[in-house]
């Protein structure tokens, strides 16, 4: 039997922005229907060196895999010119339980996955005309998050707000190397906000936070969660002002803030049982956390182009031997 090991360059050649939105997009219907075992999450955590490991298994009904994926963030890497955020996805062969892959991704593939259930939701909750961007955040996730929505949408113009100069500037220099879109660097969070259609949201810790007064009548605002879980901070008087808000996990989760609840779920407004917009001036949120399964939907995906790409290294391992046999069976 073999094992495929995918390292990180590799699996950034499986995977199709435009294909993972169906694929994520499709199971979400499974995701209402109970079709997927989660256990939920174990940790480890590493005070002595700031660190924590994060560990989960996903199985969907049917699928060829189940899925478990390690996540790391150890703090004081970049103090020795390691990333914080590394991690790994493996895959086990449904029927047999035997490993099929290691995905060597560095959250990368937790990264795409997370963007594109950004755009989904910013695609069935926006205007349909709407097309002025802001990006408040300049790490990975706001960096795929745009490129998952300018493979759904019709982008006019982005706008980009990062923690210093530097960091917008880098993304907006990344970003216009990928697509050719107009962007320009906001010199404030409130002349980025003010000019948009669309907010997209990965900054967690913003001060000030997103103040009701700057939006638009009809913006819509896209706020994930960063890989450590924390969902960016609203103002209560922003949340005050908002005519819809859809998450991605039940209650809890779905209290978007103080004495605001969200109307539904996410997979539940994909699948039509929730009504979106029903007016162009509404203010609509979606905060987003991330899903286990999404994870195992994103890798199986990458795995399976893989295997058609042929990436990746074959490592044959033997099968365990069998004991012998006790008994009256028993060679004398």
């Amino acid at each position: 039997m073999a094992l495929l090991l995918l390292n990180e360059d590799e699996i950034r050649q499986t995977v199709n922005l435009s294909e993972a939105i169906a694929v994520i997009e499709a199971a979400f219907a499974a995701s209402a229907e109970n079709q997927i075992k989660s256990p939920g999450s174990f940790h480890l955590d590493f005070p002595e060196v700031d660190g924590s490991v994060e560990v989960k298994a996903t199985y969907l009904q049917n699928a060829p895999y189940y899925v478990i994926k390690v996540g790391n963030q150890f703090t004081n890497n970049p103090q020795i010119n390691l990333p914080a955020n590394s991690g790994m996805i493996t895959l086990f062969d449904a029927a047999t339980g035997f490993p099929a892959a290691v995905l060597l991704d560095n959250s990368y593939l937790t990264n795409v996955r997370t963007g594109v259930v950004g755009a989904l939701a910013t695609q069935y909750l926006a205007n349909n005309e709407a097309g002025e961007i802001a990006v408040i955040g300049s790490d990975q996730q706001a960096f795929l998050l745009l490129k998952s929505l300018i493979a759904v949408r019709t982008v006019k113009r982005v706008t980009v707000w990062g923690n210093t100069p530097l960091d917008a500037d880098v993304y907006a220099r990344r970003m216009v190397e990928d697509h050719d879109v107009n962007i320009e660097i906001a010199p404030s969070t409130e002349a980025a906000v003010a000019a948009a259609e669309i907010v997209l949201l990965t900054e967690p810790h913003l001060s000030p936070p997103i103040q009701a007064g700057w939006l638009r009548p009809g913006t819509h605002i896209t706020a994930l969660g960063n890989p450590g879980g924390n969902l960016p901070v609203l103002d209560s008087r922003l949340l005050d002002r908002v005519d819809m808000i859809v998450a991605d996990r039940p209650s809890p989760a779905l209290n978007a803030g103080t004495g605001h609840q969200a109307q539904g779920e996410l997979s539940q407004l994909i699948r039509g049982k929730i009504p979106g917009r029903t007016r162009t001036d509404q203010i609509t949120l979606a905060r987003l956390q991330g899903l286990d399964w999404q994870d195992a939907v994103i890798a199986t995906l990458a795995l399976d182009k893989a295997l058609f790409l042929g990436l990746g290294q074959r490592i044959e391992f033997g099968l365990p031997q069998r004991h012998p046999v006790y008994g009256a069976q028993r060679l004398q």
